[in-house]
């Protein structure tokens, strides 16, 4: 993964659980590419359909939501998901403390800042490093970047792929 990210805006609002995304009514002997049909179809029913379409198109989804998003679980399929519907960076005021790290853990990169300004369908370029990101119509905005560490383990795709890598945790990080 490279520390630039670009992608179309998918937008959710506020205190978004993770049983809206990944609601243990599809976990029931289903696997994940069945609850990526169906993530976020309470809130949107078009949703899963669009993100499907930037998928099947190549393009990433950089999803924008409101404060505390992912809250109310700790699964880590809840960021699993997100990675299966090309979701590859997620931007929030806010977010759970547990699905936060269950995030990096299962390499998909999240970064707080201020959401106003972005509408869905726009093209966004975000630096993960850098914390730099570019709407496409809106100002650039400017957030803290990933740490080295953190950019290193969703760079790897996860936790586990990096330690691995890395033949368990480097001495220098």
């Amino acid at each position: 993964m490279s520390a630039t990210v670009i992608g179309i805006t998918m937008v959710l609002g506020d205190y978004v659980n993770t049983d809206i995304h990944c609601s243990t009514k599809y976990l029931a002997g289903k696997d994940n590419a069945y609850v990526v049909e169906h993530a976020f179809e309470k809130l949107d029913p078009a949703f899963p359909a669009q993100a499907k379409a930037y998928r099947a198109a190549g393009q990433s989804i950089v999803l924008v939501a409101g404060k505390d998003f992912g809250i109310n679980s700790s699964r880590e399929q809840a960021a699993q998901i997100l990675r299966e519907m090309g979701v590859a960076v997620v931007i929030a005021p806010s977010f759970a403390r547990a699905f936060f790290r269950n995030s990096i853990n299962n390499g998909l990169a999240l970064l707080s800042a201020d959401i106003s300004g972005f509408r869905a369908g726009s093209e966004s370029s975000i630096n993960l490093e850098t914390g730099i990101i570019e709407v496409t119509g809106a100002p650039i905005r400017k957030t803290n970047g990933l740490s080295q560490v953190l950019l290193q383990i969703v760079s790897s795709g996860g936790l586990l792929a990096y330690l691995d890598q890395n033949k368990g945790w480097p001495v220098s990080a």
